[in-house]
């Protein structure tokens, strides 16, 4: 059975309580095969308590040194994106004048010829599935109207 922090705290200094009021005069005490003191019960538990506290404080100082770290270095990052746009406003984009500053020029991927070619024909393709067509060759596109026979209207007789 898993206990949190806060139980084992509880249940920690309860025991105390009871050791101090029911067993502050018995000599010793027979726990799991071994025997012990009053004394040395309470100390075991306080030690327990201890542990317990100094951790929650050493947690709470991991997540209060985080959560510092966290907020410097987004306000870091704000810094590093304004230098960078000043340094491109003022010195220009080019690598010696970013490379001083530790800023890279980003570099345009020039795809290579068979993607090239492998792009085009899927657009064909999905032209083709789609029906699509552009403004030229939907110009050309005519409607054909099928004849149909003309049947005389047939004379019914009346009575």
């Amino acid at each position: 059975m898993k206990t949190n922090r806060n139980k084992t705290l509880n249940d920690s200094r309860l025991a105390i309580a009871g050791v101090q009021k029911h067993f502050a005069n018995t000599p010793t005490l027979a726990l799991d095969g071994a025997t012990m003191t009053p004394k040395d019960v309470i100390a075991a538990l306080q030690a327990a308590i201890d542990a317990i506290d100094k951790s929650a404080i050493a947690e709470k100082a991991f997540h209060d040194a985080v959560a510092a770290q966290t907020a410097a270095s987004a306000k870091g990052n704000a810094v590093l994106r304004a230098l960078k746009s000043l340094v491109k406003n003022q010195l220009g984009s080019t690598q010696g004048a970013l490379g001083d500053f530790g800023f890279s020029v980003p570099t345009r991927q020039i795809p290579d010829e068979a993607t090239k070619a492998a792009a085009v024909a899927k657009r064909a393709a999905t032209r083709a599935a789609r029906h699509t067509a552009g403004k030229r060759q939907k110009a050309t596109v005519k409607g054909v109207v099928a004849a149909t026979p003309a049947t005389p209207p047939t004379a019914t007789k009346s009575s």
